[in-house]
């Protein structure tokens, strides 16, 4: 089977225009970047250097994220831009090495390929493919993959699609829910409105009490983008859509995006066999790292 991902959008997707920004809207944006400044003046101890480089990545697109997360509250986006300016300087997300975070790549637990209808980047999980429990660098590893899946997105695109097969998921190859907490206060924290739709695959029963632990933290919109699915392996995607199945699964939905096909999230040549697509990848890891490091 052919390991090489797709990393290249190829085909005609459905990526909308952005927004038109209000007056109003215009003159916070016009506000934020002009207090930036200031924002990196108050990290501790920054370089010249580092000053740059915070500098060229509060771009006018990240301003309009952080905006629009705290729902266009000027001083709200001052305090959560100024956190992740200093997070940034000290975690370095951007400067994360291929070398310090491939033990974590191994087994595939986590992989990039190919683009959703609205062409953004797809990022796989296999929470039963977990090898380590070095935690920290779990979540760098994650970080990386989702600086990755930045990288990739094609113009006009700024959220991610992300696929988490929790099938065969139990209590032994289960991610503590600690480390689930602690990575998801980054992604909410430091990486807001970047995430488009997450959709659980196959759950398991382990899952649907994991997610009663986990659902109390998340915040409703993050909570409002999660879709669960089936799908048959290597063949297609079927929506559990029989009242049995609504119904047993309707306490552990609640908040949520509910049950979908992936077929109405992405078409099945960008979908491997494993999530019901037709695309024909199986993870090689010699194959895969250096075509997803050389992003």
């Amino acid at each position: 089977m052919p390991s090489i991902p797709k990393l290249k959008l190829d085909f005609c997707a459905a990526i909308a225009a952005p927004a038109e920004l209000t007056s109003e809207q215009t003159r916070l944006v016009a506000e934020l970047t002009a207090a930036l400044p200031s924002m990196i003046d108050s990290v501790e101890g920054v370089s010249a250097e580092e000053r740059a480089a915070l500098t060229a990545w509060a771009d006018s697109i990240i301003l309009r994220q952080f905006l629009r997360a705290t729902s266009w509250d000027l001083h709200a986006s001052i305090k959560r831009l100024t956190a992740t300016l200093k997070w940034r300087n000290e975690y370095k997300p951007s400067e994360i090495t291929a070398e310090e975070v491939e033990p974590e790549a191994n087994t595939g637990k986590q992989f990039i390929s190919g683009f959703d209808k609205l062409g953004r980047p797809q990022l796989f999980l296999v929470p039963r493919m977990e090898n380590t429990k070095t935690y920290d660098r779990q979540i760098r590893y994650s970080v990386y993959m989702l600086e990755k899946c930045i990288k990739l997105m094609p113009a006009g695109v700024e959220r991610v699609t992300v696929l988490v097969d929790y099938e065969k998921l139990n209590i032994f190859n289960a991610t503590p829910l600690s480390v689930s907490l602690k990575y998801m206060g980054v992604l909410s924290n430091h990486y807001p409105e970047r995430l488009g739709v997450c959709v659980m695959v196959n759950a398991s029963w382990y899952f649907s009490g994991f997610f009663k632990l986990l659902s109390p933290f998340l915040d409703p919109v993050t909570k409002s983008k999660l879709r669960f699915t089936k799908v048959k392996r290597g063949t297609a995607a079927v929506m559990s859509d029989t009242a049995s199945s609504v119904a047993t699964q309707e306490s552990s939905e609640e908040g949520t995006g509910g049950w979908t096909s992936i077929f109405e999230i992405s078409n099945a040549d960008q979908l491997p066999l494993a999530f019901g697509g037709a695309y024909d990848f199986e993870y090689d890891h010699a194959v895969y790292w250096p075509e997803i490091t050389s992003v």
